[in-house]
């Protein structure tokens, strides 16, 4: 799971849905921890002032890791809002997003299932006009090699894609690079043909 790619939030979108005189208003924004989802929710609470509800849903990490869930019904009868949310969220695959549904309420209940399927709707009502991305997992290696096959190993990092994340320059360099799973092999043998076997990647 944390070796896949998955589509993560980039940018929020809104949509509102009305049932028996209820409105649903859902509002979704890129979020990467707990405190950019409580941030997000103070702002759609200004934005939307007075509202009976404020319930949310956030997946942090990647959809299918529920380590990284959170939900709350924010009063509602328990089980009828945050998480029918979050399983909207689920059910598109998307990471690192965090959804608010604003509900004023229209003086008709709706009853345990009716209450799941309006926030669930909601948000499906959204999620179409989001706009996402797909996060590319890539692996961590440390390497260190020697000044004279500096320029032999930047240039293979640049023809497969490896980000250099931290760099540390002594007697020789030592670097943390990152990369695709299915590019390292072949890096591998290339940097090793090119350094006569004084380079290769050492995974952490």
């Amino acid at each position: 799971m944390s070796g896949e790619n998955y589509l993560i939030a980039i940018e929020g979108a809104e949509a509102e849905i009305e049932v028996k005189g209820s409105r649903f208003i859902a509002c979704l924004s890129p979020t990467k921890t707990s405190e950019e989802a409580l941030d997000f929710k103070e702002t759609i609470k200004k934005r939307y002032p007075k509202a009976s509800h404020y319930c949310t849903a956030s997946v942090f990490g990647h959809p299918e890791d529920s380590h990284g869930y959170a939900y709350s019904d924010d009063g509602e009868p328990s089980g009828t809002a945050g998480r029918p949310m979050l399983m909207a969220l689920c059910d598109v695959g998307i990471g690192q997003v965090t959804a608010v549904v604003v509900r004023y309420f229209g003086g008709t209940k709706l009853g345990t299932g009716g209450l799941q399927r309006a926030y669930k709707d909601a948000v499906c009502e959204a999620l179409p006009n989001i706009k996402a991305e797909t996060l590319v997992y890539k692996q961590s290696f440390s390497i260190r090699f020697d000044y004279t096959d500096q320029g032999a190993v930047e240039q293979l990092f640049e023809r497969y894609d490896a980000e250099v994340r931290e760099a540390e320059y002594s007697d020789i360099i030592a670097q943390e690079v990152r990369l695709e799973p299915s590019k390292v092999n072949e890096l591998q043998e290339k940097l090793q043909a090119a350094t006569q076997g004084r380079v290769q990647l050492r995974p952490y």
